[in-house]
C-alpha cells in the first residue's frame, strides 16, 4: 500500500486553483478534491506497517496554523517541466510539524521508500503530459501576485494513495489534531481501502 501524510486544503480554494492548470492543453490538472500539501511521502509499506505509523502520527503535538496560497511555481529538469504548483506563504509551524512527521517515521526503521528530498511545501495543480514549457511559464508569469483567502490548518492526515484508470485518487485513512485524547487505532479492516495500488 502507498501513503503519504499530509494536510487538506479547504473546498473553496481549491476550487479557485483548479482552471489554472486545467486551462494549461497537455497537462493532467489534479482534482480539487486532491488537493492537498504533503508532509511527508511515506511510499509503499506493507499493510500490517499501517497501525505502527498511526500510532506515531497521533503521537505528534501541534498547534493549528493559518495558511495562505501564494504564487505558481514547477518543478523541472533542463529537458521538461513535471510538476505546476501553487506555493504558500512561509510558515514556520507547517515546517515543524514536517520535521517532526519525519522524525517520527524515521523512528520506525521500516520506510524503505520514504522521500528523504527537502521539504518544499506545495500544492500540486498539474503533472505535464506534453504542455508547451513555454506555456506554463507564462502561466506564472501571469500569476506571480496569486493569493488566496487565509485558511486555517487545525490537522493533518495520513492519505493512501489509490491508482485509478484517471490516475492516482487520495483518501484519507486517518486524522491527527495534536491533542492528547483517547483515540481509537486505525482500523484496517474498516479504514483500508484494497485493490490496484500504485
Amino acid at each position: 500500500m502507498r501513503l503519504f501524510v499530509g494536510v487538506e486544503i479547504p473546498g473553496d480554494v481549491a476550487a479557485e486553483l483548479y482552471p489554472l492548470a486545467r486551462g494549461i492543453k497537455g497537462l493532467d490538472a489534479q482534482t480539487p478534491d486532491n488537493m492537498h500539501i504533503t508532509l511527508k511521502f511515506i511510499g509503499n509499506v506493507d499493510p500490517g506497517l499501517a497501525a505502527e505509523i498511526d500510532q506515531a502520527l497521533a503521537a505528534i503535538a501541534f498547534e493549528p496554523f493559518d495558511l495562505q496560497v501564494q504564487g505558481l511555481n514547477v518543478f523541472a529538469s533542463s529537458r521538461k517541466i513535471r510538476i505546476f504548483w501553487a506555493g504558500v506563504k512561509d510558515q514556520p509551524v507547517m515546517r515543524q510539524l514536517a520535521s517532526r512527521v519525519e522524525n517520527a517515521l524515521l523512528a520506525l526503521e521500516e520506510c524503505p521508500d520514504m522521500d528523504m528530498r527537502k521539504f518544499t511545501p506545495h500544492i500540486t495543480l498539474g503533472r505535464n503530459r506534453n504542455a508547451a514549457r513555454a506555456t506554463i511559464e507564462q502561466a506564472v508569469a501571469d500569476h506571480v501576485s496569486l493569493s488566496s483567502r487565509v485558511f486555517t490548518i487545525d490537522r493533518f492526515c495520513l492519505y493512501q494513495s489509490h491508482a485509478t484508470t484517471d490516475g492516482p485518487e487520495f483518501r484519507v485513512i486517518a486524522a491527527y489534531d495534536g491533542k492528547d485524547t483517547e483515540r481509537q487505532s486505525l482500523d484496517l479492516a474498516d479504514e483500508l481501502v484494497t485493490g490496484d495500488f500504485e
